[in-house]
């Protein structure tokens, strides 16, 4: 499985694909931007000048970036050079969604990334931010007062943006959203190292967080074992292992993991576990989702939703 359509809403806004000879006409929209593979070159760039230049920019307050192409391995640097370069124009923006692309447009895999770190620097108004796509993705020293929502969408993501976020400065945080992904595709954490990005190096390390996903994760079962004593249990509200291959092993270690209780939700959709440990896990008194759950499939048929 992968992603398969593109956002019909982010931030509380439906989206539609921009149109250069239109400009912004309905400001409680969010507008996307891009291009077809092989389409023109800097069609997206093109399209965010016009946007940035339309007079009713001012009242719209989130925007998506989708396939910037026109080669599946073109990276987006130009563009976060642009967003950057007009800044100031930008200030009012609450979200944005780079890379709303579908398999279609580009695997998962296949998308180069770059450091959006400017781009955070750049907008302190920003309250959400996705990203989508792996290889190359950064964000070197995140300081960030006003984002509470972050959202890394990848089919392996890479040690070294654990690193980041472990050393990030995000006091608002409240939605930490991380898609890990498989070894085939770039993930090369321990659980450990996981751990980091929500976790800290100690002290208060985001002290606003509410939901914490560490989704779409082969080493799902791992991460349940790990977690059994974490303080995080004690103050977040929604722990979600959604979309990985989360089995018996996994059902077993948050069913005997007191701290479990103190949560109001526990996300497992797209799972393997099997009705005894489902049954259990229901029993544990808070909302549990237990959808798509596939209790007789092989351990070799086990997947992730998005790798490839």
């Amino acid at each position: 499985m992968t992603f398969s359509r593109n956002a019909f809403y982010f931030n509380k806004k439906k989206v539609i694909d921009f149109d250069i000879e239109k400009g912004i006409e309905n400001t409680e929209l969010a507008y996307r931007f891009r291009t077809e593979y092989d389409g023109p070159e800097n069609e997206v760039q093109n399209m965010i000048k016009a946007f940035l230049n339309d007079p009713k920019l001012g009242e719209v307050d989130s925007f998506v970036i989708g396939h910037w192409g026109p080669e599946h391995d073109d990276s987006p640097l130009s563009i976060i050079q642009l967003l950057v370069d007009n800044k100031a124009k930008l200030q009012h923006i609450k979200g944005i969604f780079f890379g709303d692309i579908t398999y279609e447009e580009n695997e998962v895999s296949w998308i180069e990334n770059c450091n959006h770190g400017p781009v955070l620097a750049a907008l302190p108004n920003l309250e959400f931010y996705q990203v989508r796509g792996g290889n190359g993705l950064a964000f070197g020293e995140l300081n960030h007062s006003n984002l509470k929502k972050l959202v890394i969408q990848t089919g392996g993501l890479s040690k070294s943006i654990f690193a980041e976020l472990s050393k990030a400065g995000l006091p608002a945080l409240e939605h930490l959203e991380l898609w890990l992904g498989s070894d085939n595709y770039g993930f090369n954490a321990t659980p450990e190292e996981v751990a980091a990005s929500y976790r800290g190096a100690g002290g208060n390390h985001l002290p606003s967080l509410k939901y914490l996903g560490l989704r779409n994760s082969e080493i799902a079962n791992e991460l349940a074992q790990f977690i059994k004593g974490d303080p995080i249990l004690d103050r977040i509200e929604i722990l979600d292992f959604s979309r990985g291959t989360i089995d018996d092993i996994g059902a077993e270690a948050l069913v005997d993991n007191p701290a479990i209780k103190n949560l109001k939700k526990l996300d497992l959709h797209h799972n393997f576990i099997s009705d005894e440990w489902a049954a259990k896990l229901e029993d544990l008194g808070i909302k549990v989702d237990l959808k798509e759950r596939e209790p007789d499939a092989d351990e070799d048929d086990r997947y992730i939703s998005v790798s490839e």
